[in-house]
């Protein structure tokens, strides 16, 4: 199923860029029965090669295997924004953390019923 989801989003951009499967074959250093193999059982490559024809089509491995992430540049975007979120919570905690530590403890009055 996956590999039958790569090669219907692969083709068409191999053919976007004006290539013939032989030429892309070529141009990724495989033999071209290879290729075809690969397309005609729907079998995708191991994982570097797929990696490899993800890259050079401009997308995304996740995206070629089935998933929404179409662009390596919506991708990236995507994981920066995590980053600056997860930046920001850890700045906040230390924050607190250091509000805290500055603060004396409660007396045990405090806690002592009227």
């Amino acid at each position: 199923m996956r590999g039958e989801t790569f090669w219907a989003r692969a083709r068409p951009l191999i053919h976007a860029q004006n290539m013939s499967l032989k030429d892309y074959a070529n141009y990724l250093n495989i033999r071209v029965n290879t290729l075809y193999s690969w397309i005609k059982h729907k079998r995708v490559p191991e994982v570097t090669m797929a990696y490899d024809i993800a890259v050079t089509l401009g997308v995304t491995l996740d995206y070629l295997l089935g998933g929404n992430e179409t662009t390596i540049v919506k991708a990236r975007e995507k994981e920066l924004a995590q980053r600056r979120a997860a930046r920001r919570a850890l700045r906040l905690t230390e924050e607190v953390t250091g509000v805290l530590k500055e603060m004396k403890p409660l007396d045990k009055e405090f806690w002592e019923d009227d």
